[in-house]
């Protein structure tokens, strides 16, 4: 139960604070090229079948909950149970990060925020995630074939994944 109220505080938290978004929700990526932006490459559990989607929603935090940590979050807009997930990374202060450092996440989270399943959230991963590229209002976070498992299947996270990038949250 406290675990089913922490995701859902998390959810809500992230919600509330990427809703609030001055721009207009499209993705952009290095030159604009679409076909660089992370994509989500979805293997259901015993299965050969692929689907690919896009994060909705996303957002990095410069100060979070944890003192000298940033913060990264993005929501797949999902609205089902087995299409509604979230990514959260607590990582170091990304104004100590150059373009090209490796993100060495302090605390890692991939989960299914609707399921009941504790099993449908992992804290572990394959792969590499760095700075691709910031600015004073946004940060570009590379994924390079990040691959998180848990009950619902594998999930592999690739290409670049530009987030707003806000001071402080909540």
């Amino acid at each position: 139960m406290k675990r089913t109220l922490i995701l859902i505080a998390l959810y809500t938290f992230a919600f509330a604070a990427t809703s609030c978004r001055k721009d207009d929700g499209t993705i952009h990526t290095p030159d604009n090229d679409m076909s660089v932006t992370a994509k989500v490459t979805i293997t259901k559990g015993g299965s050969n079948d692929k689907t690919v989607t896009l994060f909705k929603e996303m957002a990095v935090y410069r100060e979070s909950s944890m003192e000298g940590k940033s913060w990264l979050t993005a929501l797949s807009g999902g609205k089902m149970v087995y299409d509604a997930f979230m990514l959260s990374i607590y990582f170091d202060c990304i104004d100590n990060l150059n373009a090209g450092d490796t993100i060495t996440p302090s605390r890692c989270m991939f989960t299914f925020f609707y399921s009941s399943d504790s099993n449908a959230t992992t804290h572990g991963y394959e792969g590499t995630i760095s700075l691709a590229d910031k600015s004073a209002d946004q940060a570009i976070i590379h994924f390079d074939k990040v691959k998180f498992t848990c009950s619902f299947g594998e999930y592999i996270i690739d290409g670049y994944l530009n987030c707003p990038l806000y001071e402080r949250h909540l």
